[in-house]
């Protein structure tokens, strides 16, 4: 049933409508007629009136698949990253969520990739977030554009910040429509291929799109298949992320007033409490100073501290130059630069088809499917670790020297320690240490996925003429399913136990201690040294974790829209439509992982669904336009929308917009909309099981963070109350291991979930000056005010809400607990109490404020009179300049709702304050040339650093120029070979092979890759 407010909204257009058509009739007794060309009506994006051009009263981009390919994107999502306006991706660059390898997610204006709804031809497109809290994605139902194909795009429209109105849940940020060709004759095949400076980082891609009118010309039958190959990339592949930079402790600081920074870069970071092959210490703590040492080689009479060789021998071990807990630069200690993926690789097969077919004149059949085959993994990550950084069954293993792996001589220099090992009871005579090894001969933990996607789409549509007015009608039904798995090694904890526990039998064989273990086929494991466990070994602990998903779309929808009243200025035009779609999602984890037999957290499964109702009106008033118009109004445009939407469970809420379109002259456009829009709880947020994770934090009562904080007076009382309440000093100095090592948590979801919603407007214009030819300017000025948002309090938030309110909320600051080394040892995020710290909760908001600027100019040479006189009549070619710049002025976060964590990222490192991009084409006959200039300005690392507290504050500029050459063969060899059309390509990014600014990795941000080639071939026939 239609809700009131949407009858409501209806009978105020009707009764504008009609007051319009008896100011039309009086007016057009005394106006004379004209014939005027009728332009064909077309649908914009953020509308689904049909009107008669492509300007909108909301800001749009586009991008044409001209540009796509002249540019060689293989992937749709690489081509809306490079628009200034799109923030932090998720993508298969750095290291990936663990059950969300390889996936491509879009980010509009950094408000998150949950807040930015993607459809396909103006329909949602299924999601492939996977429900989990470990997706690295957050909640939400994000479209993976690994599933859409390039070969039949005609265009993507991007909205920015609006058309919740028109579309529903999700479109915050904005909206993009991927709009492929409907109509598609011949056959094209393109091939690329593309290589870094440095021989690596291949892509290979090949499509071949084909279509064919059948019937004379009623039926068009077109498809497409891609294959998409990127091949993998490690942090030691790229001198930016191998030299491994951390922020550390400066020794020189004395105080917070001395004008000396404390923290500073340094280089080559290592872990020094933990390598591949294990170092001893003497109890299971972390200090290095318990390192167990060995005579050193290289000066007699001097002890060195040791670590595990090959075949277990003791060999001399250097700590490196010491910072703080986990963080050394130089030295044996791991190298996470060894551990860590730079870019997963990823294969696609990616399939389409469409049939149109028209069954009359005005009534016409179409239909779409899409099919996507993925697989990808993620090629290096953490190993199986036992350090002193972890705790539970990942710290430190305490063996006895009894044990029969360890060599005569290791045995005998671990006895013979300046100050005795603690004896061992069970062994006389033996002593115990404590092995610390990060076990990456183990496993380590890298996620495979495989996935698939269908999605089908089934749309009958009309349109008919009534009372000398148009109508259009449609009724469409979308169908859409993904889904796959993860699987990722680990280990059985319990057998790795019986393992671990090695002995000599009567034969004098090493085997497990347990009887009952040897009999299930335990094999012994050797620990002492990287490459010493055998496979036998390996193979007896060794689990395999598989996770299944599904994510289903069913949707229907129908509208019916058209011509009400005819004004002065042109038609009253409206839309009217009801949607009905099911979002359900499962995640299934095997009995392994959801049971937590290795090292990670239990995973637990998840499935949920919810269903929502939705009626919506649009309508369109033209106020003067056309012969009813004069000097500062030569058209004015009103339009409004409105959309109830009934939720099985976040419940009723309305969306609603309406804009201005003014000319006061023919060459200027002035637009502005107002809007408010929501996002619907996703499956995870809401049905999410209590779940275990493994958490780290800000601790604001680091010694690094104590005397920062919205209100350091504040912070600082209340980390010294609970120090003196631990029996430590008032004024302690406490490095916290939760920033850099685990805890374990944790958390939930949350049924009572609202809708986050969105308070939005838009201002700006668009100038065509016809004194200028071929120039057009737009500028558009975007706020958008976030409210109820959804957020997983985390462990960090929780903290800052205890230490930084000047209450103190029991509540809360008992979901952690300290040891007496001012260590957090447990935290809970759950929804099992009623304070403002809950899991999943709607509790956080945002304020963003920004600008779009973009400038397009197109001119030939001989425009230019002195160039076309001295050209006689040759074609000199033409310029096209593209300028697109987006600018933040504000971006606000707050997670807590509360204000004292307000996190200002206007500036920083992902948000700088200017991004821009400029592209400058030649084109002259078959040859076209494009070079374009990236900017990123001056980003900070963080705005509440200071001078006093860090050093650098901030990364510099940064250009990036990427370089596009094409030329079209077809004269050349098109008619030999019988092709239609013949054009190759080469493309090289950033071409002066650019590093990130000093101090950052890049990831995300700034170009890791270095310069790099493409080769591409597109014939048509």
């Amino acid at each position: 049933m239609i809700s009131r407010s949407v009858l409501l909204g209806t009978s105020m257009l009707i009764a504008l409508a009609s007051a319009g058509a008896a100011f039309a009739q009086a007016e057009q007794a005394s106006a004379p007629k004209e014939d005027t060309a009728e332009l064909e009506a077309v649908v914009v994006t953020g509308s689904r009136i049909r009107r008669p051009d492509l300007v909108s009263a909301q800001p749009i981009q586009v991008l044409s698949s001209e540009s796509i390919d002249s540019k060689g994107y293989t992937n749709v999502a690489d081509a809306l990253n490079d628009m200034p306006s799109a923030g932090v991706p998720i993508n298969p660059i750095g290291d990936q969520g663990s059950f969300g390898t390889g996936r491509n997610y879009i980010n509009l204006f950094n408000l998150g990739t949950n807040r930015t709804l993607t459809l396909v031809n103006g329909r949602r497109f299924v999601g492939s977030n996977v429900a989990s809290l470990f997706s690295g994605a957050g909640g939400g139902g994000q479209v993976d554009f690994n599933a859409i194909p390039t070969g039949l795009i005609d265009r993507i429209e991007t909205i920015q910040a609006g058309g919740a109105a028109v579309y529903g849940s999700d479109a915050i940020a904005g909206v993009i429509n991927v709009i492929t060709k409907t109509h598609f004759e011949g056959v094209e095949i393109d091939g690329q291929y593309g290589v870094s400076d440095r021989n690596d980082a291949d892509v290979y891609r090949g499509r071949i799109t084909a279509g064919r009118n059948f019937m004379d010309g009623r039926l068009n039958l077109s498809g497409s298949y891609e294959y998409n190959e990127t091949t993998q990339l490690g942090f030691n592949d790229r001198p930016i992320t191998a030299r491994q930079l951390a922020f550390v402790v400066n020794p020189a600081n004395r105080t917070t007033t001395d004008g000396i920074p404390g923290s500073i870069i340094a280089l080559n970071r290592r872990i020094p409490e933990v390598t591949l092959g294990g170092i001893a210490f003497r109890n299971n703590g972390s200090a290095l100073s318990s390192l167990l040492t060995i005579a050193d080689p290289s000066n007699p009479g001097q002890r060195v501290t040791a670590q595990f060789g090959p075949g277990g021998t003791l060999i001399p071990y250097n700590t490196g130059q010491f910072w703080s807990a986990s963080v050394a630069s130089g030295g044996d200690g791991m190298n996470l630069a060894d551990l860590s993926s730079l870019i997963s690789p990823v294969k696609r097969h990616v399939a389409t088809f469409f049939a149109r077919y028209d069954v009359t004149d005005h009534i016409r059949f179409n239909s779409e499917v899409f099919y996507n085959h993925q697989t990808s993994v993620e090629p290096y990550n953490q190993p199986i670790y036992n350090a002193p950084i972890f705790g539970g069954t990942s710290a430190s293993l305490a063996f006895s020297t009894a044990n029969p792996f360890l060599p005569a001589a290791t045995r005998t220099a671990l006895l013979g320690q300046p100050t005795p090992l603690t004896p061992d009871a069970a062994n006389p005579g033996e002593g115990i240490f404590y092995l610390s090894r990060a076990s990456a001969d183990l496993g380590n933990n890298k996620t495979s996925t495989e996935g698939d996607l269908l999605r089908t789409v089934f749309n009958l549509e009309g349109d008919f003429e009534f009372a000398d007015r148009k109508f259009f009608w449609n009724a469409a039904a979308n169908f859409g399913k993904s889904w796959g798995s993860f699987s990722s090694p680990n280990i059985d904890q319990v057998k790795f136990n019986n393992a671990i526990d090695a002995v000599r039998d009567s034969s004098g064989a090493i085997v497990c201690r347990s009887a009952a273990a040897r009999a299930e086929g335990c094999a012994p494991l050797n620990m002492f040294g990287l490459g010493a466990p055998s496979e036998a070994a390996k193979k007896y602990i060794g689990v395999q974790f598989v996770s299944d998903y599904a994510l289903i779309q069913t949707g229907y929808e129908a509208n019916f829209g058209g011509d009400l009243v005819k004004l002065p200025a042109g038609m009253v035009s409206f839309n009217a439509g009801y949607e009905y779609r099911k979002e359900k999602s499962r995640f299934q984890p095997n009995d392994p992982q959801r049971l937590g037999v290795g090292r990670s957290a239990a995973i637990t499964a998840l499935s949920g669904s919810y269903t929502t109702k939705e009626a919506y009106i649009e309508g369109l008033i033209p106020i003067f336009g056309g012969d009813f118009s004069f000097p500062g109004m030569r058209s004015l445009e009103l339009e409004g929308a409105r959309r109830r939407v009934d939720n099985s469970l976040a419940g009723k809420n309305d969306a609603w917009s309406y804009g201005i379109r003014w000319k006061p002259i023919n060459d200027l456009l002035i637009r502005g909309t107002r809007s408010g829009a929501f996002r619907a709880p996703a499956i995870t947020e809401l049905f999410l099981p209590n779940a275990v994770s493994f958490m780290t934090a800000t601790d604001p009562c680091d010694a690094r963070n104590i005397n920062s904080g919205p209100n350091p007076a504040t912070r600082g009382a209340n980390c010294r109350a609970d120090f003196a309440a631990l029996g430590l000093p008032t004024n302690f100095n406490l490095t916290s291991n939760v920033q850099a090592a685990t805890v374990q948590g944790t958390t939930s979801g949350n049924r009572g979930l609202r809708n986050e919603l969105a308070d939005e407007w838009s201002v700006g214009f668009v100038y065509q000056p016809s004194f200028i030819k071929g120039l057009a300017v737009s500028f558009d000025w975007v706020n958008v005010d976030i409210t109820d948002a959804i957020v997983n309090f985390s462990l960090t938030s929780i903290m800052q809400v205890c230490y930084d309110s000047p209450s103190k909320p029991a509540d809360v600051c008992s979901r952690f607990r300290r040891n007496s080394a001012g260590q957090i040892i447990t935290a809970d995020t759950t929804t099992g109490y009623t304070g403002p710290a809950a899991g999943f909760v709607n509790a956080g908001y945002t304020n963003f404020q920004g600008a779009t600027l973009g400038v397009d100019y197109n001119f030939e040479l001989t425009d230019i009179p002195f160039l076309a006189k001295s050209a006689n009549g040759a074609d000199l070619g033409g310029f096209g300049f593209n300028f697109d710049l987006f600018h933040v002025n504000k971006q606000e976060t707050s997670v807590t709702g509360l204000g004292f964590d307000l996190n200002d990222d206007k500036g920083e490192i992902g948000n700088p304050d200017v991004s821009w991009r400029l592209d400058t084409t030649y084109k002259r006959g078959p040859l076209a040339v494009t070079l374009t200039t990236s900017f990123t300005g001056k980003s900070y690392f963080n705005k509440d650093f200071t001078p006093e507290t860090r050093d650098p504050l901030w990364v510099k500029d940064y250009y990036l120029n990427d370089l596009a050459i094409s030329y079209d063969l077809t004269d050349v060899v098109g008619g030999r070979l019988g092709l239609d059309r013949v054009k190759a390509r080469l493309n090289v990014r950033n071409l002066f092979d650019e590093e990130a600014p000093w101090g950052t990795t890049g990831l995300g941000v700034y170009d890791v890759l270095g310069r790099y080639y493409q080769i591409g071939l597109n014939a048509r026939f």
